[in-house]
């Protein structure tokens, strides 16, 4: 439980401590002068396959418009791609740290790399959701119990 609550400091912090990338930010011309979804994925695929050599598998797009940047994020590695909407260029490469330690935080990081199913998080919540529970039943009666017994004996001495 202290390491989901050290953790959880860290994904409150992410920011301040650098683990997740800055997003860059690039002038931007009307949306429908930026490249498609069907490109941005193209690029983004090509690049990872031919020069970092990873897996090419998209987990996610996110669009920034205020920005003129669209995040990518793979789904068997913690790489982020950061592309000009406009002209598909790669604007920065990084690696998430908050993903990896998100996934530190809520048990995943099992499942991210020995199976391909949700079970190792659903447990790892199960039984840390269980130790809170028990922690706060036990804590109430450990605090209420000797109040009462303080009380009766009190009563006994009138």
């Amino acid at each position: 439980m202290v390491f989901v609550s050290f953790t959880g400091f860290l994904l409150g912090a992410k920011d301040e401590f650098g683990f997740k990338p800055k997003t860059n930010f690039i002038e931007t011309s009307p949306l429908n002068e930026w490249i498609s979804l069907i490109q941005l994925g193209s690029i983004s695929k090509d690049y990872v396959y031919n020069q970092l050599k990873l897996d090419t598998i998209i987990d996610r797009i996110d669009y920034r418009p205020s920005k003129g940047i669209v995040k990518v994020l793979f789904k068997s590695h913690f790489t982020e791609l950061q592309i000009n909407v406009q002209t598909g260029d790669i604007v920065s490469v990084n690696r998430r740290f908050d993903t990896i330690i998100e996934k530190l935080h809520d048990g995943s990081i099992f499942d991210f790399y020995f199976t391909n199913s949700n079970i190792s998080k659903i447990v790892y919540t199960l039984l840390l959701s269980l130790g809170i529970i028990f922690m706060t039943v036990s804590g109430f009666l450990l605090w209420y119990y000797p109040k009462k017994i303080k009380k009766i004996r009190q009563y006994d001495h009138c």
